[in-house]
């Protein structure tokens, strides 16, 4: 009893419902005020009971359409599936102070074919002229603009979910983490597959359809939210990274304590080792070679920790004799020639001031 409705089933799997009805010209449609709204929602609210179960009704037979293996369960953060989520309302041709103040005042205007003149703006748009089949050119523009909003709007849902579940799960392990963190990559490639398949079909676009797609994008601020959504995403990254940093400098800890810890007592039972076999006779072997076992013990011990702990300032010594070498040899006496040979040549003057430069120093060094 509502008349025809147009159904709309995007590439994207979003699915629009054009409705068309007619309203007193003195109905007031200033949403802003309690009973404009009520007596403008009355218009409203029969079209949406009827639409429920024809939606919910439309999504199932979709669904048993496709194919299983390309279905994936909806996520929780994002928009709810299969349900009517809001009304676009396009004024055509409304009287002078009964359209809508919002998009008159706010919206962005666009000049189409003929005299047509539309004023998009967010929730509200507004259309003038006489030429009637160009209403549906931005119908359609508005379709493909919804399309890119809902992919900004819906990516901001689940990110603003994945940071919620990071916050609660500070004392999480790492497999919770790095599962989050690969939805947060695979939420990256969907927007990006959208917005590549968006694009595509954005520029076969006619004419009026995408004046009025470019118009929405400046009234809802598209370029400044996919902006956002870039940063938001690429700081959910660097908190993973941080969250995955801290964890694992977490279990560092954890370990270096453990090690400690075994290590101390294997030094305890090392010296419970040496005292037995320093004074103790009981053994079938004899008293000789306790000590002598109990000193090479030792020192494999001292050696070993030595060897552990001590190699950097074994590097920096080795580094230090080499360079007192070097310098021991720079300032050793040059011999003179052998008899009956010329003397070499002296070296070029230069002044205090002028320092030497690398070929001289070069060639001093070589003579």
């Amino acid at each position: 009893g509502l008349g025809p409705a147009r159904l709309y089933v995007s590439s994207l799997s979003v699915g629009f419902v054009v409705v068309e009805f007619e309203l007193p010209d003195d109905t007031v449609v200033d949403l802003e005020s309690t009973g404009p709204r009520r007596t403008f929602k009355a218009y409203e609210a029969p079209v949406s009971e009827a639409l429920r179960p024809r939606i919910a009704d439309w999504c199932r037979r979709i669904t048993a359409a496709v194919d299983p293996a390309l279905t994936d369960p909806r996520p929780d953060g994002g928009l709810p599936a299969g349900q009517l989520l809001w009304w676009h309302r396009v004024a055509v041709n409304p009287p002078a102070g009964h359209e809508f103040p919002a998009a008159r005042w706010y919206g962005s205007r666009v000049d189409l074919a003929e005299g047509m003149v539309a004023i998009i703006g967010s929730g509200f748009s507004l259309v003038y002229g006489d030429q009637m089949h160009v209403v549906g050119e931005v119908v359609e523009g508005l379709l493909v603009a919804t399309q890119e909003w809902l992919i900004v709007d819906e990516a901001k849902r689940l990110l603003a979910d994945h940071l919620i579940r990071l916050s609660r799960s500070r004392e999480a392990g790492l497999v919770s983490v790095d599962t989050q963190y690969l939805e947060v990559l695979q939420l990256t490639e969907e927007v990006t597959l959208r917005n590549l398949i968006l694009s595509e079909e954005v520029r076969y676009l006619a004419n009026a359809r995408m004046k009025v797609k470019e118009a929405a994008a400046v009234a809802w601020r598209m370029s400044q939210e996919a902006a956002e959504l870039e940063q938001r995403t690429a700081a959910l990254r660097d908190l993973f990274s941080l969250h995955r940093e801290r964890i694992t400098n977490d279990r560092d800890n954890r370990r270096n304590r453990l090690v400690f810890v075994f290590t101390a007592l294997t030094l305890i039972q090392g010296i419970l080792v040496w005292y037995d076999f320093l004074t103790t006779d009981d053994t079938s072997v004899g008293a000789d070679p306790r000590p002598s076992i109990a000193v090479v013990v030792f020192i494999a011990t001292v050696v070993t920790l030595v060897g552990a702990f001590g190699y950097r300032y074994l590097g920096a010594a080795r580094r230090w004799l080499r360079d007192a070498a070097r310098d021991a040899d720079s300032v050793a006496p040059t011999p003179g020639p052998p008899p009956g040979l010329p003397a070499p040549p002296m070296p070029r003057h230069r002044s205090a001031a002028m320092p030497a430069t690398l070929p001289e120093r070069l060639d001093e060094r070589s003579r």
